[in-house]
């Protein structure tokens, strides 16, 4: 196929909107179709990345000025307190972020981002492979970054024969115009839409419509792809084919799956939040440049050059300084002059209390990081060195949500690990699949999961904090008389690694010195017993001998 570039794509779909709509930015149950529809879709996604690159007020977007008036916004509102970015950011690093195990291992002698567990150790070398072959490291943050923007994530399992290989794709959810999912999630058709240079005529800039509809007609998956609404062969063999796949090798997945067709963004609750913070604070720092550059009145005298009007610095400017002041309500200055006996001037700046309006903006702010506590993750440690427990325990909202998020994630990856090495096995691309086929999945010789792995990493002082805390609970234990092992299992610990420390020999000497320190107070307790009973018949007989 050929290849396009993700700015021609943006710019391809940008073409489908002009305005902004504030039904499509609603999931009420009264705009779900307007919610779903691909307009809608593609409008959203806009919004939502242009929030992360913070640029969403910028003319550059077609929709700006409508989205701006829309929402009764301050016509030269900016970004500047949006936490978009942050946000986004967070998501990415925490979601699956970090290194793989390039041997697709269980994360435990060699740490991975995506943990493999699973019973079949032939089964490791295949996903491997698909990583290595999908530039998995790279990609997986990709995914994770769009997915978590724009609410809507795709996998595409790529069978490409020409090179013998199988890997796994992120395409854009702009391209998806339509998907039919089962109950289940799994995707039963979807159809591509979005624009690509005519492959007709490499050497001519223009561009035309590249459609691509997959469906399922019982084991097989029919393609078909056309251009411009005609059947063509993008692929220069043929405009329709059928593969036995038994399955479409695809994965559909909602970053936030609120019960709809199509997922929330993890910004898409808060951005009605974003824009008030942004409209603030746009207007108390150009109140604050007004106030450095303040407009006067001038009484007594008129103006040498023109008669006294007061026209608005939009309406007033030339195309030319347009162009220089693209927005003049920042920088707007206006002298008032009026004949009057008494000169004076006069400066004509609104009166505004700046540390109560930031005190206002602050508290904005401190409500969005209650609705975000992912927000608070990085001022944790801002006032100084705190311990590894309060910073647990500060962390504990932001982990809650994310091991909230992440099985959503590691079941669309065992999914697309499953699909590709099915596919990789029935093509026999690599020995790395031997064993496997397109029947693998119903015998379950595909079954794995992603594990366990921490949501922030550990620092080396709270490790020896914990494992300090954890052993001196166990000498109170012990003392209360619970038997080491017994305090071991309590607190979660597998038999085998109980068996670890039980087996060492440090731990039997430990127990033996016990035994016998045990056994010789019990000898010196009884030696202590028989000679107090001696004491007491020797007291008994001298008191008998004296009575007589």
């Amino acid at each position: 196929m050929t290849s396009f570039s993700f700015d021609r794509l943006w710019s391809a779909a940008q073409m489908a909107y002009k305005t902004f709509r504030q039904a499509y930015a609603s999931s009420d149950q009264a705009t779900l179709e307007s919610f779903g529809s691909w307009d809608a879709r593609k409008l959203r996604y806009s919004i939502l990345w242009a929030m992360y690159e913070n640029t969403a007020y910028d003319r550059v977007h077609a929709w700006a000025e409508s989205y701006k008036a829309q929402y009764g916004l301050y016509r030269a509102i900016r970004n500047i307190y949006n936490p978009s970015y942050r946000l986004a950011e967070f998501w990415k690093a925490h979601l699956v972020g970090g290194l793989l195990d390039m041997n697709a291992g269980d994360g435990t002698r060699v740490r991975s981002a995506l943990p493999i567990v699973t019973k079949s150790d032939a089964l490791r070398p295949a996903i491997a492979t698909v990583w290595k072959w999908s530039n998995w490291q790279v990609y997986k943050d990709v995914f994770s970054l769009w997915t978590s923007v724009m609410g809507d994530g795709i996998i595409q399992v790529v069978d490409d024969p020409a090179r013998k290989k199988t890997y796994l794709k992120v395409v854009h959810p702009s391209k998806l115009k339509e998907i039919d999912l089962d109950n289940f999630g799994n995707v039963k058709g979807y159809t591509y839409e979005y624009k690509l240079p005519d492959p007709r005529n490499k050497k001519s800039a223009g561009m035309v419509t590249y459609k691509e509809v997959a469906t399922r007609d019982d084991a097989d998956v029919v393609y078909q792809t056309y251009l411009d609404d005609h059947l063509f062969a993008w692929n220069g063999k043929a405009s329709e084919w059928a593969v036995e796949y038994g399955f479409i090798p695809m994965v559909f997945l909602k970053h936030n799956d609120v019960g709809l067709d199509f997922g929330w963004s993890e910004l898409y609750p808060g951005l009605s939040k974003f824009r008030e913070v942004d409209d603030q604070a746009s207007k108390l720092d150009d109140q604050i440049r007004k106030m450095v550059d303040a407009p006067w009145l001038f009484t007594g005298m008129s103006d040498p050059r023109t008669n006294p009007t007061i026209p608005s610095a939009a309406s007033a400017q030339s195309s030319e300084q347009k162009a220089r002041n693209p927005q003049p309500e920042r920088e707007e200055m206006k002298a008032v002059y009026a004949t009057n006996p008494d000169a004076k001037a006069y400066a004509l700046v609104a009166n505004m209390d700046i540390g109560k309006v930031s005190e206002h903006i602050n508290k904005l702010l401190a409500e969005l990081e209650r609705d975000f506590p992912e927000l608070r993750v990085d001022l944790a440690n801002a006032t100084g060195d705190i311990s590894g427990r309060a910073l647990r325990y500060n962390r504990s909202p932001a982990e809650a949500k994310v091991l909230q998020r992440r099985p959503n994630y590691d079941n669309a990856f065992v999914r697309a690990h499953q699909m590709a090495v099915a596919i990789g096995g029935w093509q026999g691309y690599d020995p790395a699949f031997s064993g496997f086929d397109l029947n693998s999945y119903g015998a379950g010789d595909l079954d794995h999961n992603i594990g366990d792995r921490p949501v922030f990493s550990i620092d080396p002082a709270d490790r020896v904090e914990e494992e300090t805390a954890f052993w001196t609970a166990a000498i109170s234990a012990k003392n209360a008389g619970v038997p080491l092992p017994v305090y071991l299992e309590l607190n979660g610990w597998e038999p085998e690694r109980i068996a670890k420390i039980t087996n060492s020999p440090e731990y039997k000497l430990r127990m033996e010195s016990m035994a016998l320190a045990i056994a010789g107070q019990k000898a010196a307790n009884q030696q202590s017993d028989m000679a107090g009973k001696k004491q007491s018949e020797d007291k008994k007989q001298s008191e008998d001998k004296n009575a007589k």
